[in-house]
């Protein structure tokens, strides 16, 4: 993964864990002004939008993880278009 598409990924994931808090907060608020059975089927909504959100969560800190590694082999392997001879040189 370079850094573009690390980058990309980060995006990506806080989207989604962000877009599931608003679906989350949605479902909450239609939960609160309908009865039986539209109540019913927004509380089933919520609790499926929450246990999404949660594993969106445990995504997102694998990404965040994952990128972090690469960048840091990234760093210790040094710029790719240097040659080995030169990292050493300044």
């Amino acid at each position: 993964m370079d850094a573009q598409s690390g980058s990309r990924a980060l995006s990506a994931v806080n989207d989604l864990v962000e877009m599931l808090r608003l679906a989350q907060s949605a479902a909450e608020r239609v939960a609160q002004e309908v009865y039986g059975a539209s109540y019913e089927h927004a509380e089933l909504i919520e609790r499926e939008v929450q246990r999404l959100r949660r594993s969106a969560d445990k995504l997102q800190k694998t990404v965040e993880e994952h990128v972090s590694r690469e960048e840091g082999a990234s760093v210790e392997r040094g710029h790719p278009l240097r040659r080995t001879s030169d990292r050493g040189a300044h």
